[in-house]
């Protein structure tokens, strides 16, 4: 496979790729050593936490243990943006979105027997600010009843019920909406009566969405106890009123109600780390207090307006796509579904409960995030009481390390685009030279073979400049041989002839006066001349031969049937040359037009013909075929008789070359064959030779000459 000079050099450009492997190996070790540091930066971190936290007592109040379960418990978190349902906007819940639970069919407290399941499900989010605590429902339900005019009558609509337990006491609130906006609850009496009280402590706004509701609610902190519970009610038909369904976080019953302790908040928030959660866990493995997070904060880099920086954020747009490739993967809208559950099961706690202090990692987000945890404990009198867990994702290294990554590919594949232009351009520039120097040598040959001095002289002072000069030196050395050899053959024919002449002249006038008188001198002069006609025959096939090339012309080409060309030249000059032969042709089935010169064509054809005739079985006909292919005409000469040496091969189109002995006996030249592909070389045919495969011994020619299009 040809590789032009422009293509090697981009090749060799590639080289520059190298790079970001390299790059990639030394951030590894970077990598690495962040990593580490992180993990001793949680630890010491850690130690800093329990240290604050030892022997506060007060802090860690010893509760009864409960079986907690985390969709039907409820931990009161702190929210972190200040709720207000009046502006009605949720807006300020957007923080605490990836923390909401979400409830379908599966927690179905009842239903009617032709309720669709998939037609009522919500997600909730619930947390405490200040003195109250915040809820957010999204409701999905195909169908909204809104109460009627009497506010107190909230029967036949879709209300929200919630469930508080103070004191072993359950009471029932219901927010029942009479359309969208503020919406005030009512306590459920345990028996019907006319006017339920109003609840003024619990309120909420509700606004219509394109699959339900969205209800924010608000209930003071002195109503809650022990236990919660919150319901969603499907009522379908306003006039009967009938709950189609209902469903609950708690199930049949309530579920604890838990919250944090807010000194120890405030303790925590005073260590707080950029991008790390800290969490304070007691012996029950609840949460007692907690701060931060696991979401990363990101800030867009400043536009810069250096040329060579603009430049690496267009090539890193242009190919994110590869970065992939070589970057490490990991999720960065990170749910955190474990950021507040009323109870933790983490590798390490019971470790940290026996008095030992660990690092763990552990996976998050179907294993795209990994989180670093350094778990310590906190002592109280010499007994362990809780333990402090400081985690912190990975995802700010990998985020570093992919960033530096990416740069350094950006830089290769910057330098690849400059410095493999700036290659393309060198060798534009050299493969134009070169491609000019070599059109110059290909127009230095006419088509009668001679050879002019056509190479520009060029004072370029390097190896293409010597290359020229070089070249332009061999054709002028290469022509001064032509020439010699041309003027060599003239002057050998022009030298040999007279003294030839002469001899004949001398043989004539010897045989006359001394052939009667010695009849056996006839023998010998029969040699002599025949050896004397061979001689001229050699001086005149070697001019022939030399001054062949420079006596081809274009001017000479014309169309020519050659079938029917082919047909006359059997007619009228071979059979009428060697009437003896036998020959046998085959036209073809159809027109064959070819362009050439006739008289040259004429001549490669006899040449052929008289090499058959001349190494042709007596007895044995000479066998002519023609047909046209799709892009040539083929003619095929077949004699049999003596074979080609196979050890000569091509050979036998060379000047001067013979491998077969004729029928008597005689040497050849070689002469006829090199004429012959010559002229047919120079149609831009091709002329081939082989021996007979089909059990005849023999040789075939075949000529092929392009067709007239």
């Amino acid at each position: 496979m040809r590789v032009s000079l422009r293509v090697k050099l981009l090749l060799i450009s590639l080289l520059l790729l190298i790079i970001p492997l390299l790059g990639m190996r030394l951030n590894n070790s970077l990598k690495g050593s962040l990593i580490a540091s992180q993990e001793d930066t949680l630890r010491l971190t850690a130690t800093a936490v329990s240290t604050a936290l030892n022997n506060r007592s007060e802090l860690f109040i010893k509760e009864g243990f409960h079986f907690l379960q985390q969709d039907r418990d409820l931990y009161l978190f702190q929210l972190s943006n200040n709720i207000r349902i009046e502006d009605n906007q949720i807006s300020d819940w957007l923080p605490e979105i990836a923390k909401a639970q979400r409830f379908g069919q599966e927690h179905l407290l009842e239903k009617t027997p032709d309720f669709n399941p998939e037609s009522l499900s919500f997600r909730y989010i619930a947390g405490k600010q200040g003195d109250y605590l915040y809820a957010l429902f999204d409701v999905e339900d195909d169908k909204l009843v809104y109460q009627g005019d009497n506010l107190l009558n909230f029967e036949g609509s879709d209300p929200l019920q919630v469930v508080i337990e103070k004191d072993t006491i359950p009471h029932t609130y219901i927010l029942a909406p009479r359309g969208p906006g503020l919406v005030i609850g009512v306590l459920k009496p345990v028996y019907a009566i006319i006017d339920p009280p109003v609840e003024s402590r619990i309120i909420g706004m509700w606004n219509e969405t394109d699959q339900g509701y969205m209800l924010e609610v608000r209930i003071n902190a002195e109503m809650l106890g022990d236990r919660l519970a919150f319901a969603v009610a499907d009522v379908d038909d306003a006039e009967t009123g009938e709950i189609d369904a209902v469903i609950s976080t708690a199930g049949a019953g309530l579920g604890w109600l838990l919250t944090t302790s807010q000194a120890t908040e405030e303790i925590l928030k005073s260590l707080d780390r950029p991008q790390a959660r800290i969490r304070v866990v007691d012996r029950n493995r609840r949460v007692r207090a907690e701060v931060g997070g696991l979401r990363e904060t990101r800030s867009q880099p400043p536009v810069s307006e250096k040329l060579l920086d603009r430049l690496l954020v267009r090539v890193h747009s242009l190919f994110q796509p590869l970065f992939r490739f070589f970057t490490n993967s990991f999720s960065t809208d990170i749910e955190d579904s474990a950021s507040q559950p009323t109870e933790i099961d983490l590798q390490g706690l019971k470790e940290g409960f026996e008095g030992a202090s660990s690092l763990v990692r552990y996976r998050i987000e179907g294993g795209q995030v990994e989180v670093l945890a350094a778990i310590t404990p906190v002592y109280d009198k010499n007994e362990v009481v809780a333990v402090v867990v400081v985690e912190q994702t990975t995802n700010s290294i990998l985020s570093l390390s992919n960033q530096l990554i990416e740069e350094t590919v950006s830089l290769s594949i910057l330098a690849f685009l400059v410095g493999g232009g700036a290659h393309f351009v060198f060798a534009l520039v050299i493969s134009t030279r070169i491609r000019t120097l070599r059109d110059q040598a290909d127009a230095s040959l006419t088509e009668n073979g001679q050879i002019l001095n056509a190479i520009t002289k060029t004072e370029a002072r390097d190896e293409i400049g010597d290359l020229g000069r070089t070249l332009e030196r061999m054709l002028n050395q290469l022509q001064e041989q032509i020439d010699y050899r041309e003027k060599m053959a003239d002057n050998l024919e022009h030298e040999m002839r007279t003294p030839l002449a002469g001899v004949a002249a001398s043989l004539k006038n010897i045989e006359e006066e001394l052939g009667g008188q010695h009849p056996g001198i006839h023998e010998y002069l029969d040699g002599a001349k025949h050896n004397s006609q061979r001689l001229h025959e050699l001086l005149t096939a070697i001019r022939e031969g030399v001054t062949l090339k420079a006596s081809l012309s274009h001017e000479n080409m014309e169309t020519i049937d050659f079938g029917d060309a082919l047909s006359k030249w059997l007619d009228f000059v071979w059979r009428k040359a060697f009437p003896e032969v036998e020959f046998v042709y085959q036209p073809p089935e159809q027109t064959a037009e070819i362009r050439g010169d006739v008289d040259r064509l004429l001549q490669a054809l006899d040449k052929l013909i008289e090499n058959a005739v001349s190494y042709h079985r007596p007895g044995t006909p000479i066998e002519l075929a023609v047909d046209k292919g799709f892009e040539s005409i083929n003619l095929q000469i077949i004699n049999q008789g003596s074979t080609i040496d196979p050890a000569l091969g091509h050979q036998i189109f060379e000047y001067m070359v013979s491998s077969r002995v004729s029928k008597d006996d005689r040497p050849h030249l070689g002469l006829g064959l090199y004429i012959a592909k010559t002229i047919i070389d120079y149609h831009g045919g091709r002329l081939t030779g082989s021996n007979l495969q089909d059990g005849r011994e023999g040789v075939v020619f075949t000529v092929r000459l392009p067709v007239k299009l």
